[in-house]
């Protein structure tokens, strides 16, 4: 009796499993976005963004904090990938704009990225010192598209150039003029 348990739960355990291929960040391609795949950052590339980045310009304060987050689903398809997650706080003359800094930490797996960061994103290959960050700007209630592009040295640096997310998705449409409550460029420093 008990090699037919063991027999019936391990055929149970093998045909409940579906096979999960992980691919490496640097080489995955569209394709791989299904079947429950893994898109893994393999060489920690992420690991250069995290941290708490800031920048000052008198009584005006412009901080994000960025984490990378492991095998996260994505809620618009059936695969998991590595991504870098975060939020952010503006202090424009001593006056508090916007603080966005307060997210869930640990991610738990099961929900979706908007509900527990105001930042997504990632680097997208060849280019491992520029990411691309998805994020709303909450006081004008709309879209943007952030390149952060790491500077080499000895001091960790982050130059932050804001986009409108329309424009920047679809060439098509133009620049609009950039009209946000939080900064469109600026140089942001690690902060220890």
């Amino acid at each position: 009796m008990k090699n037919i348990f063991k027999v019936m739960l391990l055929i149970m355990i093998t045909t409940s499993c579906k096979a999960q291929n992980t691919y490496p960040l640097s080489s995955f391609q569209p394709k791989h976005l299904k079947n429950n795949n893994y898109i893994k950052d393999t060489q920690n590339i992420y690991n250069n963004y995290e941290g708490t980045w800031q920048w000052t310009d008198g009584n005006s304060t412009f901080t994000i904090k960025l984490e990378k987050v492991q095998y996260w689903k994505m809620p618009n398809g059936n695969y998991y990938k590595d991504l870098i997650l975060g939020g952010y706080k503006y202090i424009e003359n001593g006056n508090l704009v916007v603080d966005r800094l307060i997210f869930t930490t640990p991610f738990p797996t099961s929900a979706t990225a908007a509900s527990f960061a105001e930042m997504q994103g990632g680097v997208i290959y060849p280019d491992i010192n520029k990411a691309i960050m998805i994020l709303d700007d909450i006081v004008k209630n709309k879209s943007c598209m952030a390149e952060l592009t790491l500077i080499p040295g000895s001091t960790p640096q982050i130059i932050w150039h804001l986009h409108n997310y329309e424009s920047y998705r679809h060439a098509s449409l133009g620049d609009k003029p950039l009209d946000f409550s939080i900064p469109t460029d600026i140089i942001l420093t690690k902060q220890p």
